[in-house]
């Protein structure tokens, strides 16, 4: 365990130089003494060590609840022809404006894992998560999205998904790219969130 908690800590100290290297550590370094670096180095352990929440469906998503954190009903996304769906309902509607904090006092959230539990066929899948204030058509011309590939392989295991922290109260939905129109992919989502 000793191990794996110093490779953690390796690890974060890692990409946070990477991160810096070329704009110089110096530039970085604040008034009152305290480094970007080392916000960064808190900012990936605080990532690391933290509670995690899974949702699923909400029974009814019309209004601004979209998600429940008490449910075993999956999330379902349905493809287009070869293309991300575009009909109607084809996106599935994860976190509405109210469905975040799930915690009280905290600020930021982040999608953390997907865990899906069913396909309709066994073609290779990108899901794009979209977030975003407005409607999901704008945030994703606005490119406010993260694509994560679903292989016959990683289904019945929990994917991490790499995206931004986001304002408690963002809205995320996620759209199927599929070889197979209305191919459907079931799943559930794992999140993380923040004080700061």
């Amino acid at each position: 365990m000793k191990k794996i908690k110093s490779f953690g800590l390796f690890l974060g100290i890692f990409l946070v130089v990477y991160a810096f290297v070329g704009r110089g550590i110096s530039d970085d370094i604040t008034i009152d003494g305290q480094s970007a670096a080392l916000r960064e180095i808190e900012v990936v352990q605080d990532h690391n060590h933290n509670r995690e929440r899974w949702f699923g469906k909400s029974a009814d998503q019309s209004g601004n609840d979209w998600a429940l954190a008490t449910t075993l009903t999956m999330f379902r996304a349905i493809s287009g022809d070869d293309v991300f769906g575009a009909d109607p309902n084809d996106e599935a509607k994860i976190f509405g404006s109210d469905d975040t904090p799930a915690i009280a006092g905290m600020t930021l959230f982040d999608v953390h894992r997907i865990m899906v539990s069913a396909t309709s066929n066994a073609n290779d899948t990108v899901l794009r998560m979209i977030y975003g204030t407005g409607t999901m058509a704008d945030a994703q011309s606005a490119g406010q999205y993260s694509d994560v590939m679903v292989t016959e392989a990683r289904k019945g295991s929990p994917i991490p998904i790499m995206m931004p922290r986001l304002p408690a109260g963002m809205q995320v939905w996620i759209r199927m790219l599929n070889a197979t129109d209305n191919a459907t992919i079931d799943f559930f989502i794992g999140i993380h969130e923040y004080e700061r």
